[in-house]
Parts: C-alpha cells; sequence; structure tokens
C-alpha cells in the first residue's frame, strides 16, 4: 500500500472516475476491433501479420491499470461517503454474542464485563449498532467485546484514544487502512470467527490418499493424451474426475464452514503483513506485534493465497475451468487439510492477527462515530474518592436530547418525579456514559469525571419467562449481585429504577431502604429513581435529592426533562387519568381515596 497512490487518489473527484470509466471502455472495443482485424488480414492476407496480436498486450496492461485504479477511486470515493455516518444494516446479535462468550474466556468470572441485564438495561444493541461501522468480521465482534468490558485503567484507554484521534485527523493512514479492510470485507456466517476462537477439527487420517489422487490427477492429465487418446480419457479421467468430486463434496459436507474460513484467513494474514509495513510512529505497536504473527503463519498465506474465491460467480468459461481443475486436483480439500496442520501450530499467532485487525478496525468505527457527533468529551478518569460528575450528558439514541448536569460527590443519589418526566432516561444517560468512558474514551457530555467502575443496573420493568421468574425475584437477584460488588476492591456504579417494585408497599420500603443503606456504606455510587416519596424522604441521610416535574393542564401534558434539585413535590398519575379522558366518577373517587 505506496502513500504516493493514495496523494494521487485524494485529489481525484467523481467526474475522473467517470472518465476513467470511459477510457477504459473505449480500449476495450478498440482492442475487440484490433484483434478481429488482424485475424482477418491474417486469414486472408498472410500468417505474418498473426504477430500483430502481440500488440495487444501493452492494450491489455493499460487496461488493467485502469481498471485498477478506477475501483480504487470508487472505493475510496465511498469510504469518505460513508464516513461519520451510521450504517443502517441488520445485526444477528444472537451470533455476535455467541463470538463474544468465544472471543471473551473465563467470562463468568470476568466481574468487569458488562453483564446482561445492564446490557439490556441500557440498550446497548441499539448503541453498538449506531457505533459499528467496521469492515469485517474481526472489526464487528472487537467493537462488540470492547463495549461489553469496561477497562479499569487508563493504559490500554489512552492507547486506544491514540490511534482513534490518528483516524480522525490522518486521513492519508486511515485511508490506508480503510481499503485493506474494505477488501478483506465480511464474510457471511463469520467463520473467521470460530475458526480462530472454538475448538478446531481433526485432521484426517486418510488426508494422505487426497495427495495420491491428487498425484493420479496429474499423471493421467500427461498420459492420456500421449498413451490413450480418447479412449483414456473414458477410462481414467472421466472416473477420476467423479471420485474427486465425490471427495470434494464430502469434504465441503463436512466442513464447509471452515473451508470458508480458511479462505477468508488467508486474506487477513496478507492484510496483517500489509499494515505491518505502513509507517506511522502511532501505529508502530500493532506494526510490530503483527510483522512477528504474520511472519509465523505465511505458510498459510502462501497456501490459501490462489484457493478459489468464495463468492465468484461461476459463470464464464475462465471461472468454471478454475473450479473444475480444483475439483480434479483436489486442490481446496489438500489446501484445507495442509492449513489445518499449520493453523494447530499457530493458533496464538492467528489470534494475535484476528485481534489487532479487528481492534484497528473497530477503532476506526469509533472514529467515524465521533466524526458524526455533534459534540462529545474525552473522560476525566480517576481511582481516588467516590465520583461521578458529568456536565450537560445526552443520551446518544434521542434525536434531540435534553443535556443535564449532575455532581456524585461521596453520597447516592435519589431522583424522583412524575412518570414519563425523565427519571429513567436520566438513568440510562448515566450508564451508557459511564461504559463509552471506560471502553472507547467518549463521553456525549460538554465534561466528564469520574471513578473507574463496575457498571450494573436494575432498570428494566419484565418478568424472566424463560427462567420462570417473577420481576420481584428477577431484581432481587440484581440487587444482591450489586451488593457482592460493592463488597469488593473495585467501585460499583449501581443504576437502579423503582427497586423491589414488585412486591408491597411496607416491604418494599424497608427492604430497599436496607439494601441502598448497605450500598452506600460500602464500595457503591447508587443512582436511584423511585416514585416512592417515603423511601426517598428516609434516604436523605445519605442521598442527594434531585427530581424531575411535568405540567399537566387542559391543553396536554408537557415536560421539559430539566433535573432539579431536591424530592418533588408533584406527581400525575391522577391527573394523567383524567388527561386521557376516564370517566369522570373514577377520577375524582381515587383522589378522594388518595386523601
Amino acid at each position: 500500500m505506496k502513500l504516493k497512490l493514495l496523494k494521487i487518489i485524494s485529489e481525484v473527484s467523481l467526474i475522473s472516475i467517470k472518465q476513467s470509466s470511459l477510457l477504459l471502455k473505449i480500449l476495450i472495443i478498440f482492442s475487440v476491433c484490433f484483434a478481429f482485424v488482424i485475424i482477418l488480414v491474417g486469414a486472408n492476407v498472410a500468417p505474418v501479420y498473426y504477430w500483430g496480436l502481440l500488440l495487444l498486450l501493452p492494450l491489455m496492461i493499460v487496461s488493467i491499470r485502469i481498471h485498477q485504479k478506477n475501483t480504487l477511486q470508487k472505493l475510496v470515493s465511498q469510504l469518505r461517503e460513508d464516513w461519520g455516518r451510521e450504517k443502517d444494516k441488520n445485526r444477528n446479535f444472537s451470533e455476535i454474542e455467541r463470538f463474544y462468550r468465544c472471543l471473551t474466556t473465563n467470562h463468568d468470572d470476568n466481574d468487569i464485563s458488562i453483564d446482561d441485564q445492564t446490557w439490556s438495561d441500557l440498550n446497548m444493541n441499539d448503541l453498538y449498532s449506531n457505533i459499528e461501522r467496521t469492515l469485517t468480521n474481526p472489526g464487528e465482534c472487537i467493537l462488540y467485546q470492547i463495549l461489553r468490558t469496561p477497562l479499569l485503567s487508563d493504559e490500554i484507554l489512552k492507547k486506544r484514544n491514540v490511534i482513534i484521534r490518528l483516524f480522525q485527523t490522518n486521513r492519508e493512514i486511515r485511508e490506508q487502512i480503510q481499503i485493506g479492510l474494505s477488501r478483506m470485507g465480511k464474510q457471511k456466517g463469520n467463520g473467521i470467527t470460530a475458526l480462530v476462537c472454538e475448538e478446531l477439527p481433526p485432521s484426517s487420517p486418510i488426508k494422505f490418499l487426497f495427495s495420491l489422487l491428487a498425484l493420479l490427477a496429474l499423471i493421467s492429465i500427461i498420459a492420456v493424451p500421449l498413451f490413450w487418446g480418447p479412449a483414456g480419457f473414458i477410462v481414467l479421467v472421466l472416473p477420476l474426475y467423479i471420485v474427486n468430486f465425490l471427495a470434494t463434496c464430502k469434504v465441503r459436507r463436512q466442513l464447509l464452514f471452515q473451508l470458508a474460513a480458511i479462505r477468508y484467513l488467508g486474506a487477513m494474514i496478507r492484510l496483517g503483513k500489509r499494515i505491518a509495513a505502513v509507517k506511522c510512529p502511532e501505529l508502530a505497536d500493532y506494526c510490530e506485534r503483527l510483522e512477528r504473527a504474520t511472519s509465523a503463519t505465511r505458510k498459510i498465506a502462501r497456501k490459501t493465497f490462489l484457493l478459489f474465491p468464495e463468492n465468484s460467480v461461476s459463470s464464464d468459461f475462465a471461472t468454471l475451468l478454475y473450479a473444475h481443475t480444483e475439483i480434479y486436483f483436489l486442490r481446496e480439500v489438500r489446501i484445507f487439510y495442509a492449513v489445518l496442520d499449520e493453523i494447530h501450530a499457530h493458533h496464538e499467532e492467528l489470534r494475535s492477527i484476528y485481534h489487532l485487525i479487528g481492534e484497528l478496525d473497530a477503532l476506526q468505527s469509533v472514529a467515524s462515530y465521533r466524526e458524526g457527533l455533534p459534540g462529545y468529551a474525552e473522560p476525566d478518569l480517576s481511582d481516588e474518592g467516590l465520583l461521578l460528575e458529568i456536565k450537560d450528558a445526552r443520551h446518544p439514541l434521542l434525536p434531540d436530547p435534553v443535556p443535564n448536569s449532575i455532581a456524585v460527590r461521596g453520597k447516592g443519589i435519589t431522583i424522583t418525579g412524575s412518570n414519563m418526566a425523565g427519571k429513567t432516561t436520566f438513568l440510562r444517560t448515566l450508564g451508557v456514559n459511564a461504559i463509552l468512558a471506560q471502553t472507547i474514551y467518549t463521553c456525549l457530555a460538554t465534561s466528564y469525571a469520574g471513578n473507574y467502575f463496575r457498571i450494573l443496573s436494575l432498570i428494566s420493568e419484565t418478568d424472566s419467562l424463560i427462567e420462570g421468574k417473577s420481576y420481584y425475584l428477577v431484581q432481587a437477584e440484581q440487587l444482591l449481585r450489586m451488593v457482592r460488588s460493592s463488597e469488593k476492591d473495585v467501585l460499583t456504579l449501581c443504576l437502579i429504577d423503582e427497586p423491589l417494585a414488585g412486591t408491597n408497599s411496607s416491604e418494599r420500603i424497608a427492604a430497599s431502604f436496607e439494601i441502598l443503606r448497605y450500598l452506600v456504606n460500602h464500595k457503591a455510587l447508587v443512582v436511584v429513581a423511585t416514585h416512592d416519596l417515603e423511601l426517598a424522604r428516609k434516604l436523605e441521610f445519605g442521598f442527594e435529592s434531585y427530581h424531575f416535574t411535568d405540567k399537566v393542564d387542559e391543553e396536554g401534558l408537557s415536560f421539559d426533562f430539566q433535573l432539579r434539585d431536591g424530592i418533588t413535590s408533584t406527581s400525575n398519575a391522577l391527573r394523567l387519568l383524567e388527561y386521557l379522558d376516564y370517566p369522570e366518577g373514577i377520577v375524582k373517587r381515587a383522589m378522594k381515596f388518595e386523601l
């Protein structure tokens, strides 16, 4: 990947791409006409004119170069058009999550990973979709892994930020990397992640037979024309082709996923080699590690170089001929088992290449996400004291969010307010920004200062139908996780919406009060949203109070979504019934009952 070529391309407009396309078409038409004339003259005047066909060689070379340049120009134009824009596509989250579990070793013991409850509470799949602009399978999976694994120190975070800034500010380097990533592309089914992370298929005990059949195929191609003629083709070549065809089909049925992955694996190693040659101080560590890993796996790259492309359209003669040749010589099958031995021998190096390329792809995706934001802040993270201070925080998934600020220092926070006034959204805003701060060093705020947290939430109001658990039991289990986490050395950020709402009032208040008091007396920063004003008043000993409010009148229901100091003095549950035009008797009796 030469910088000079990119410098030329950086000045090319869409008009020049159209011009080069026109020039290519003219050259092709001219070449066809020229060849026709030469053949006609050679056949009717003298065979010596057939030598004129050699003049087509430079025309072919020029056409190929124009085609390559045109293709590259279109790719760069597309990359520039997509930069800073969200990708609207369907994502298979069950598959992405499965590979995340595979990539993350000892996941159940990983205290800092975002658990399923919190991930769901904070709508992180939607946020992932908003951020994800990756170009490869490793990038797609590594970005998901990054977002689910907040870090507890700034060493790796700051290194990530250096690369993100590099991609934001240095278009030349960014496009060098993006071109390679785009050409590697995304493989349908993501077999590369399974190949790198899951258990490898065993080597075949009869693989020597495949080599023997290939040798017989080579001998038959040489011997049949010399000694047997057409009869030899029917007696030897055709039966041998059928045997090899059946062998190829059997292996493909058993190992189709791995065969596709091995093609992609070779492309990944070759891309790693090209990235390792990029001259950039900020990428020096990536380049050094990629150079070591790709040097150890160069045999895999070499052996997979000529494998039949996975997505080729077998409609033209050359493609069909190549496909049948691969079958006759069992090339695909032999390469698979030859490469499989190398994969077993260099599994760690392949995982390293996968992670390094995936991380670069994920970080260019984050850089693109940053470029599309109206504003963001890099966090100020610390392991001293107990702090969460965020100014003008916004939720990244809202089209027109209302900024809010809060400062939590050594105490918990209670948030009261009416239905739909913004309590739950604010909890999610705090949680999402804490995750983004500790994963991609990016916050949707004017400023963010806080500790390194393990982040746990309890927001979604649903029973667990699959596990047969009531909402109360689901809440109690998640609150217990928070209690256990607060007993450890790592600070825990606990985001709680209506604790223990699934039981009666007296028990709920008593249990919630004791649980919340336990949390704030241990290593936890607690932000709790509640409608229960009695609970909020009981918690004033160790919690600062904030609230959201609303306005319901003849004109309708309105909110300003602004966070204010203190406990709310209003509620809107009964007024909402009146606004929705419930029967007057229901509303009046309910109001009297409340009094």
